[in-house]
């Protein structure tokens, strides 16, 4: 080992020993004090952790109670409760298609006593839509976890003469933009699912756009429009009642819920879209806390109760891990900025 190893230095022919240094030219002594900071700070955040929740929690959702939202943040908030000893309330802050309560939470203290069950539209389809949003739904909000994934299902009226997505395609291609569809609203997921299929199959059809999801489908029902696509959950009941009749779903298979209505992709090579809800915390949270949040939160919706509750409304639990989440939120986000820009899709 030579002098320099050991920080030695000469001084009136004396050896002197001096800190000795990295690579980096960091100090020992500096190195162990970051380092040792560092533990602390770690401490700290396992200590919040474990002391989360010290109080009670709300879930917050931007859509109104009995909604899909609002269905699974509830399932959610009972399990959560149980296992945080803790009060889990549901709180619905409606209003502006889900930005008035997603900008709550994002403007909320993070500590994870304030909480988002968030949707497609909100958290991956609106920044496309509205430039001065005032906030930024994916990098103001961390995201714990996706909850459920559900597809949509196309309907036609009962005595149409589309008796397949191929004939709805046929007809579009041989009468250019004179076939309808009826959506809840420009922008909504039911509206830029089906401009993805325009442009992927090269069709062009013309959207009617309605205030929300009952009125779209009102106007199936009444021959005002040619098809329209809906939750499952709603639409299985208008199937079975012959008031509607399913030809494709969403999803890349079959779901279990409809077991003889083909999936798009069929037809149309490469289409899927699914809808989702997830959780959402601020951003700056404790990791330590996300990761507790994120950890309770999966063995909760893996429950067999809530699984077969949500299977019956043909939403399937699909928990993801916070970083994958994360990477799927900018993947949705980037995919229907895509559609948004591609269909010239505008909100008024």
């Amino acid at each position: 080992m030579t002098d320099d190893d050991l920080g030695r230095s000469k001084t009136n022919g004396a050896a002197a020993i001096t800190p000795a240094r990295g690579g980096n030219g960091v100090n020992r002594r500096d190195f162990a004090a970051v380092t040792g900071l560092a533990m602390l700070a770690g401490v700290s955040s396992m200590a919040r952790a474990q002391e989360f929740p010290s109080a009670p929690v709300r879930i917050i959702t931007g859509f109104s109670a009995g909604g899909s939202t609002d269905v699974v943040a509830r399932l959610l908030a009972q399990r959560l409760s149980v296992a945080w000893s803790q009060p889990v309330v549901v709180e619905n802050r409606v209003g502006a298609a889900g930005i008035i309560g997603t900008d709550h939470v994002a403007k909320s203290k993070p500590d994870g006593h304030t909480l988002l069950v968030g949707d497609i539209s909100t958290n991956a389809i609106a920044k496309s839509l509205y430039p001065r949003m005032p906030f930024d739904p994916v990098n103001d909000l961390i995201h714990v976890t996706r909850l459920v994934s559900f597809p949509l299902v196309l309907l036609v009226p009962p005595n149409s003469s589309i008796l397949t997505l191929a004939d709805l395609l046929a007809q579009a291609r041989a009468r250019p933009g004179q076939l309808r569809y009826s959506s809840g609203g420009a922008g909504s997921s039911p509206h830029v699912f089906l401009e993805m299929i325009n442009q992927m199959a090269g069709i062009k059809t013309e959207a009617i756009h309605y205030k929300g999801g009952p009125p779209a489908m009102n106007a199936l029902l009444a021959g005002e429009v040619d098809y329209s696509l809906i939750s499952i959950s709603t639409g299985r009941g208008l199937i079975q009642s012959g008031k509607a009749r399913a030809i494709a779903v969403t999803s890349a298979q079959s779901t279990p819920s409809l077991p003889n209505v083909p999936p798009v992709r069929n037809v149309v090579a490469g289409y899927q879209a699914l809808s989702f809800h997830g959780l959402h915390a601020p951003a700056g949270t404790p990791a330590a806390i996300v990761a507790k949040i994120q950890r309770d939160t999966a063995a909760a919706m893996e429950r067999p109760e809530i699984k077969d509750r949500l299977a019956e409304a043909s939403s399937f639990v699909s928990i993801m891990t916070t970083e994958e989440f994360t990477a799927y939120i900018k993947q949705q986000t980037d995919q229907w900025a895509e559609v948004v820009k591609v269909g010239k899709i505008v909100v008024e």
